[in-house]
């Protein structure tokens, strides 16, 4: 990514606005491009589209399409229903990252227009959509909480209201090294819903950037149940394949 593309992104972020055009270069590759668009043709055709044989519960790439698969079956039992954009891929993944880590905002507003396509694409409906939380703690050193950057773009897009219903009320580890048992461990008692009265009977899509094991999604997804949500549905940039 050359200097002057890099004082455009920094620019844009401090005004939240497309002020400068970043579709100039394309964002994963940082190749200069001419059409409308986010990436270039060499790019573009190396996007991993979650859009082969999945599980039909949890969303995850398999093998061959599966009912439920080997790592959701009797264990993402809160969530009605999961789907993703892509596989946890690069470039996906590393963008993703450059979401998170490098406060490149502005790539949600790409991610925000691949969940619509999904939403759409899978006939999906809900009553409100939401994000997972931060704490205020882990907020402030980021400078802003990406999933809601995710959620809001996908709300504007689809036209369903998107409201914080749930608070992380504690600090957690990070969940990348940890299996499955020690991410449901490490979020014990990390949420808690708030706005209880648009949970009550409504059907919910809960958005965040990568479904992994599930655990995260899962331990939402109960305390929307617990709170009353008729139904949970998920909806990521991204998902792990599962190997079966």
């Amino acid at each position: 990514m050359s200097f002057i593309t890099k004082i455009k992104i920094f620019i844009n972020n401090i005004f939240d606005k497309d002020l400068f055009n970043t579709k100039w270069t394309c964002s994963a590759c940082g190749k200069e491009i001419f059409d409308d668009g986010y990436f270039c043709e060499e790019c573009l055709a190396k996007l991993p589209y979650n859009d082969g044989n999945i599980c039909e519960h949890c969303g995850r790439a398999t093998k061959q399409t599966e009912k439920y698969c080997l790592t959701c079956k009797n264990r993402l039992t809160a969530i009605d229903k999961g789907r993703s954009s892509f596989k946890y891929e690069k470039p996906i993944s590393s963008l993703i990252k450059g979401l998170k880590y490098d406060k490149k905002k502005y790539i949600a507003e790409i991610f925000s227009e691949s969940l619509a396509n999904t939403y759409f694409k899978n006939f999906m409906s809900c009553d409100v959509i939401t994000f997972v939380p931060m704490t205020a703690k882990a907020e402030r050193k980021r400078e802003y909480n990406h999933a809601r950057l995710l959620a809001e773009g996908l709300s504007k897009r689809v036209g369903v209201p998107c409201e914080p219903l749930l608070d992380k009320t504690k600090e957690t580890s990070r969940q990348a090294k940890l299996n499955r048992a020690e991410r449901m461990k490490n979020l014990d008692g990390a949420f808690k819903t708030i706005n209880k009265k648009l949970i009550k009977n409504k059907s919910v899509l809960v958005v965040d950037d990568v479904t992994t094991t599930g655990a995260t999604a899962e331990t939402v997804a109960e305390k929307l149940k617990n709170s009353g949500a008729r139904e949970v549905i998920l909806l990521t940039v991204a998902s792990v394949s599962v190997d079966i």
